[in-house]
């Protein structure tokens, strides 16, 4: 019975757009609405960015990823 509303939970978080397992959801939700120009200011004062991802509890590994993306969005590699 358990399986079933685990199974029926899920389903309904996925079709809410609120299931965010793993770590590509605190990629996703640091980078998914910037603009190129956020993105360029962003990488600009990166010093300043670690320290706030730091103080928000990502490791530096996360925040690799989230670099990669930003990179990305604004359009330099």
């Amino acid at each position: 019975m358990f399986g079933l509303r685990f199974a029926y939970s899920r389903q309904a978080a996925a079709n809410g757009g609120y299931l965010m397992p793993g770590r590509k959801s605190m990629v996703k939700r640091e980078t998914h609405l910037l603009s190129p120009d956020q993105a360029k200011w962003r990488l600009n004062n990166w010093k300043a960015m670690i320290r706030a991802y730091r103080e928000k509890g990502y490791s530096y590994p996360t925040i690799s990823r989230i670099k990669k993306q930003v990179q990305k969005i604004a359009g330099q590699k």
